[in-house]
């Protein structure tokens, strides 16, 4: 579960105003708005990684403005897995690299094996030996896309999963999000894709303040 209430944040004329929701536990729910309306700003803040101007955010019942430091990454890594947009891949690790890294940076047990199950179903096994730099963008988005869902946590948060993939990767994407959601995984998906936003359980739309 992830509850915020009352969020704001402004970065001088731009930001929102106080805004509160829940993100109920097992079900995947959509956040849109006109662009510049402050989703991803309201993403990094629901990860702990930007502060708000005023307001809670918890998570599993925790105040994220309690925690510092290590304790803050360890929630991070055991609870939520974020696809972020840009390139935050590491240009020197292969794909494969890459899949992995984050997980064994948080301490947990993976193996190839889980990895190129994740890249099958994604339908990157083919680029799992090339670096990023070598990678469309289509492929790009779906190797962040894997490297979340390695992590295997019970949150998953995605800001625009489907940008960049032409409609058979986008649908790939899509199917691979409910799934997840079959599978109790709590989801929170920003994201323009109508037909992702007609697949969740609630939708949430932001406004420019």
């Amino acid at each position: 579960m992830i509850t915020a209430n009352k969020i704001t944040k402004h970065f001088g004329k731009n930001g929102f105003d106080p805004i509160s929701f829940s993100v109920p536990v097992g079900q995947l729910t959509g956040l849109t708005g006109t662009s510049g309306c402050g989703k991803t700003t309201l993403l990094n803040i629901l990860t702990g990684m930007l502060k708000p101007d005023s307001g809670t955010v918890l998570v599993d019942g925790t105040d994220l403005q309690t925690l510092r430091g290590k304790e803050l990454a360890a929630l991070r890594s055991k609870k939520i897995g974020y696809m972020m947009q840009g390139n935050v891949l590491l240009p020197d690790l292969t794909v494969m690299q890459n899949l992995l890294f984050p997980a064994q940076l948080a301490g947990k047990s993976v193996q190839t094996e889980q990895a190129a199950a994740h890249a099958e179903k994604l339908k990157i096994t083919n680029i799992l030996g090339s670096y990023p730099a070598e990678i469309s963008g289509g492929e790009y988005r779906r190797v962040m896309l894997a490297r979340i869902l390695l992590l295997d946590t019970p949150v998953l948060i995605a800001d625009e999963p489907t940008s960049n993939l032409d409609s058979a990767s986008a649908e790939l994407v899509r199917e691979v999000l409910t799934e997840r959601r079959e599978a109790g995984v709590t989801l929170l998906i920003a994201t323009h894709d109508k037909q992702l936003l007609v697949r969740a359980d609630a939708v949430i739309c932001m406004e420019n303040s």
